[in-house]
Order: C-alpha cells, then structure tokens, then sequence
C-alpha cells in the first residue's frame, strides 16, 4: 500500500451512520466498511437496517452493526447516542446523513412541520455530535460529515422546501462553529451539499410518473432536473462514496467548516444546459 493509500486507511476507526440502511448513506457506510471501519447504521425501520447490514457484510467482509433511532424523538436520539458509544466504545467517525423533507409554502407552513424538519434535520445532529464529539476529545481525533442540500445554497427546484432549506442552513452554520470548536482536538467537522442522485426514491417517482403520465413524461422529469447540472445528468448514488472516504479519513485532515458541493455542477450552473 503507498503512503498515499495509507492516509485512507480506517483500521480500528468506529462510524455511526443515521440513515445507512438505504440510499446514499449505504454507499458511505460502505465506502468506509471497505477501507476497514467498523461501522454502524441506524434509521427507523428495523427490517431495513437488518437487510442492510447483512448485505455490507457480505459486501465487504467488515463488521457491520445497526441500531434503530427515530431522529424526530429526542428521547430516542439521547438513547442512542449513549447505547452507540458504550457498543462501540466511542464513535470515530459521525455521518449524520439522516433527514426528512417536505413541500409547504411559505404561508401554508404550519408550527408542527417547522418543528420536525428542525428536529429531524438540524436538532438531532447536534444532539448526536454533542454526545460522540468527547470520545473524540479523548482520542484528539474525529470526523463529523453531516448530509447537507444543494437547497441551502442556491434557492429550491420545487416551491414550498423553505423550512426544509432553513433546516440546511441552520446545519451548515453549525458545521462552521463546531469546526472551529473542535478543530484543535483533532476534530474535523464537514458538511456535504448533494444535489440530485438516482437513487431509489428517485427511481420510485420516475416509475411513478411514467406509470400514470406515460414514459415521455418520466424522460421530460429526468431531463428537467438533469440539464440543471453542469455535467447534464444525475448523480449515480455510488459518485458519493469517494468524497466521504476523503473526509472521514486522515487523508482529509486539514479540511474542516467546509461546504463541499458533490452535485455535478447544480449549485454553479446559472441556465439549463440542454443536450444538443
């Protein structure tokens, strides 16, 4: 291995990741399982997980655990956070990937979306970050990734994702603060801004769409949203894995309160690029 490659290396690194049992969080629980974390994903639906961690077993031959948590309960999420540290003995690594989203505008927003969005999105990764960042302390090493949105950056594709985008937002200046926070302990604090990947939600609204409006229709949302990249097509959900093994290892050290864009070009392109 060179030296270079030994910078990537996890070998007796932890990693707790909410949302790992599906989407793009499998991908980052088996990019890091691949480079030798022992890895724990977490997310609401028990059968999911179970599912989910045989299969980055199989896949990778690393030890993968899971843990149930419901991010809008906060009793939930402070249980976790203690029965993960005591399993794990400490959390290395924290990919805070899980989230929720929804589609009110502005004036129709009412008090209860605003507070689980912000529960979900923004709370519990601060609760979560709060409970693993003193093992870390300890260690003088840690990495915290938070999942973040191209919509906290440059507007919504959709109306009505206002509170959502406050909620990324409110997570980037977290990032920020708890960078410089914790930087001198060996702690990095990164936050990623995705735009759109086909992962198996979209897939599911592109099989939707084509089953009521016809294929045309699927083929006209695919290229709508794909002509606003700048490389003019969707993310595929495994163009994540590379820049979350970067941040999560030593490789990734002197980069920290960063917002780092793996969107294809979404949040810099200022007109559709249409295929000739």
């Amino acid at each position: 291995m060179t030296v270079a490659l030994q910078k990537f290396d996890l070998h007796g690194k932890t990693a707790f990741i909410t949302g790992g049992g599906t989407g793009l969080g499998y991908v980052m629980a088996r990019g890091l399982a691949n480079l030798g974390a022992k890895v724990m994903i977490a997310s609401r639906r028990v059968a999911v997980l179970e599912r989910a961690a045989t299969k980055l077993a199989d896949e990778t031959g690393a030890t993968v655990l899971y843990s149930p948590i419901d991010l809008a309960d906060r009793n939930s999420v402070a249980a976790v956070a203690e029965r993960v540290v005591g399993i794990l003995g400490g959390v290395d690594i924290f990919i805070g990937n899980g989230g929720q989203d929804g589609l009110q505008l502005i004036e129709e927003t009412d008090d209860d979306t605003v507070e689980r969005l912000f529960q979900v999105n923004t709370l519990s990764n601060i609760a979560l970050a709060r409970g693993f960042i003193p093992h870390m302390r300890k260690k003088r090493w840690g990495r915290i990734i938070f999942s973040n949105s191209a919509t906290a950056k440059c507007g919504t594709f959709d109306d009505g994702m206002g509170a959502y985008a406050a909620t990324k937002g409110a997570l980037n200046a977290f990032t920020r603060v708890a960078a410089s926070e914790t930087g001198h302990d060996g702690i990095t604090v990164n936050s990623v801004i995705f735009g759109v990947f086909l992962t198996e939600i979209v897939q599911g609204v592109l099989d939707s769409i084509e089953k009521t409006q016809g294929a045309h229709a699927a083929q006209a949302f695919l290229k709508n949203y794909s002509c606003m990249t700048a490389v003019g097509h969707l993310g595929m959900p495994d163009d994540v894995a590379g820049v979350i093994q970067l941040l999560a290892s030593d490789a990734g050290r002197y980069i920290t309160g960063a917002e780092i864009p793996v969107d294809g070009g979404l949040t810099i392109t200022m007109k559709p690029h249409y295929a000739g």
